[in-house]
């Protein structure tokens, strides 16, 4: 706890929250303008409609914002050589989960303010309930699921790579291989980790071709993909950091 506190001393000039709340308002614009006009029928689907709104959005938008995240934090630790001196005075694991966990609390803010702001909507446009908890839980719990996995992706490129842009490059192209692997069958989209924002929803789409109508509906919890998600987050944070412990400076 005293590191990880730390990990927040040091971000107090850094302006993090900036960060998430910028891209939280910019989510939640986008949500608010696609829900402009809606009848009767729509304000029935309104929470799944929103729901599968924002999971689209994430795969876009949350890998851009967590490498800018990542990328600032280990910013730090690079600009003067801090990691010798850090290494002398504390152990790299605890400074390689100290980091993890802050950028994870920031993440959970985005995804616990989108929450916040589906709900808020819903009130305003009045969509009809009942209000889906069961699926907001899963939301909350796969959409962070699946951004821990990239916060843990990218830290360990920025830990790597003194030159930050590096790391922001590869979030721009998730983001981006996100938005394209939807159109793509499952089985590609496993192969990418910002697709999983989706794979993971609660919420699925429906479009119906003849009638030219899209419908949305709460779906099984994939437990494969889930289970496949978790088992490479596991190996790939116990990698990660045993690599960064090894690690000469």
């Amino acid at each position: 706890m005293n590191v990880l506190k730390l990990e927040f001393y040091k971000a107090r000039r850094k302006r993090y929250w900036l960060i998430v709340g910028a891209i939280s308002a910019v989510q939640a614009l986008w949500l608010i303008w696609g829900l402009r006009n809606m009848d009767a029928s729509k304000l029935a689907g309104g929470y799944l409609n929103s729901l599968y709104q924002f999971a689209v959005l994430n795969s876009i938008v949350l890998p851009v914002m967590i490498s800018v995240l990542v990328s600032r934090m280990c910013d730090i630790e690079h600009k003067g050589s801090n990691l010798k001196t850090l290494f002398t005075m504390q152990p790299p694991g605890s400074l390689f989960d100290a980091k993890f966990f802050c950028a994870g609390i920031h993440i959970a803010a985005v995804v616990g303010l989108q929450i916040g702001v589906i709900l808020l909507v819903g009130q305003i446009k009045g969509f009809v309930p009942p209000r889906p908890d069961s699926a907001l839980i899963w939301y909350f719990g796969s959409q962070l699921l699946c951004s821990l996995f990239l916060v843990l992706f990218l830290q360990i490129i920025a830990l790597r790579h003194i030159n930050q842009f590096i790391p922001m490059s590869v979030g721009l192209i998730t983001g981006f291989l996100g938005l394209m692997a939807m159109f793509f069958p499952e089985w590609v989209m496993r192969l990418v980790p910002s697709a999983y924002y989706g794979l993971l929803s609660p919420v699925h789409m429906d479009w119906n071709r003849a009638a030219r109508t899209v419908s949305y509906y709460q779906a099984p919890f994939p437990v494969i993909d889930g289970a496949l998600l978790t088992a490479a987050l596991v190996i790939l944070y116990w990698f990660g950091r045993k690599q960064f412990v090894k690690r000469e400076v």
